[in-house]
């Protein structure tokens, strides 16, 4: 468990702990300097104002960046891109995705989304840079790669995501009034599993940090999302889903502690991003349940894409870093983001791989 702690009241929780004999160690001694650095380093590069930058993976970028990189995929390479509006937020701000697409019928869906909790930058990042370096590689890419449909959404909570650029830093909802409170936890919105487990796999308090909403896909961004996969004339076979931090690669379920159908193979299809990650970085990303490796998490997206959306391979990825928890610097964006890249790539392999094997047997797969 991570808790941040008002710089007066130190002392007086380190004591508290130490009563009650409770081990702790201090991750981030003084995040305001961290924060503070973040932006000066936004300052100082050229003198420009923060919210003004192209597109690069050196830094941590505002909406409008991601969404002007985005339009300009599309117009550089109009033959493989696409962008769309498919929904608005709480606030009224576009949800846009990219779609790549060599244009062949018979082509699956592969799903990338970031950013449901706006305070993990580095989930943005990765996505951007992935979609940047598939569509300007794409006649370079294997098979696996080419003969599918991506369906890239780097900014799901596009409110939330500016408020942590202009207000907080840490916040992790979406920005819906419910009441004197605001924001729903948006990976507790969707049906599959909505509500189970009381207030230990999300809450019912709109106050609480994982509140679910009033009913599942009560949020106009969650509501988006289910609109696109489930009326798309393209069968979805890969969803992933990019959070921080942790380094770990999780898959259904989040409601329950019993595994999924198809646990085992959810599990090398999983290995297979920790694999590819380790072969480029030497870093080392666990692979499990949701429950398993992280906690009850109830209407949550990938549990949704699994059993509803019919998604076989559903993860949810949780990027780096352990020792900068949300936040990782920016000489670290890169390194993430091909270490990542590396993994879906190599999931895809492993995907085309069991679908030619079950091809030729007697299975119904």
């Amino acid at each position: 468990m991570d808790i941040m702690v008002d710089g007066p009241r130190i002392t007086q929780i380190a004591g508290m702990l130490h009563e009650r004999e409770i081990p702790y160690s201090i991750a981030i001694g003084d995040v305001g300097s961290v924060l503070s650095r973040e932006q000066g380093i936004k300052y100082s590069k050229n003198n420009r104002k923060p919210n003004y930058c192209e597109m690069d993976w050196d830094n941590y970028h505002r909406l409008h960046v991601i969404y002007a990189f985005m339009e300009n995929l599309s117009h550089e390479y109009p033959y493989l891109c696409s962008v769309a509006v498919i929904g608005k937020s709480a606030e009224g701000r576009d949800i846009k995705i990219l779609k790549v697409s060599n244009g062949n019928e018979y082509n699956v869906g592969v799903w990338l989304d970031a950013a449901i909790h706006p305070r993990e930058w580095i989930s943005t990042a990765v996505v951007t840079y992935i979609a940047d370096r598939l569509v300007r590689t794409f006649h370079e890419q294997p098979d696996c790669v080419t003969n599918k449909d991506w369906y890239i959404l780097p900014v799901l909570n596009p409110d939330g995501y500016e408020y942590t650029h202009t207000h907080d830093r840490m916040w992790r909802k979406n920005r819906a009034r419910y009441g004197e409170c605001v924001g729903v936890d948006l990976n507790r919105n969707f049906s599959y599993g909505w509500g189970e487990k009381g207030e230990e796999g999300s809450s019912e308090d709109p106050g609480n940090i994982f509140y679910r909403g009033p009913k599942p896909f009560s949020e106009p961004e969650t509501a988006a999302l289910r609109r696109l996969i489930t009326k798309s004339s393209t069968p979805f076979k890969v969803f992933l889903s990019f959070h921080s931090y942790g380094e770990v690669v999780i898959f259904p379920w989040g409601y329950t502690d019993e595994p999924c159908p198809d646990y085992v193979e959810l599990l090398e299809g999983g290995t297979s991003i920790a694999k590819a990650i380790y072969e480029t970085s030497g870093r080392t990303y666990k692979v499990g349940s949701t429950k398993d490796l992280m906690y009850f998490a109830c209407g949550n997206s990938i549990d949704w894409s699994y059993a509803v959306a019919g998604i076989p391979y559903s993860y949810m990825v949780e990027l780096r870093g352990k020792k900068h928890r949300f936040l990782l610097p920016q000489n670290e964006i890169e390194s993430t983001a091909k270490e990542v890249m590396n993994g879906v790539f190599r999931l895809l392999d492993f995907v085309d791989g069991k679908s030619k094997s079950c091809q030729s047997c007697d299975c119904s797969k």
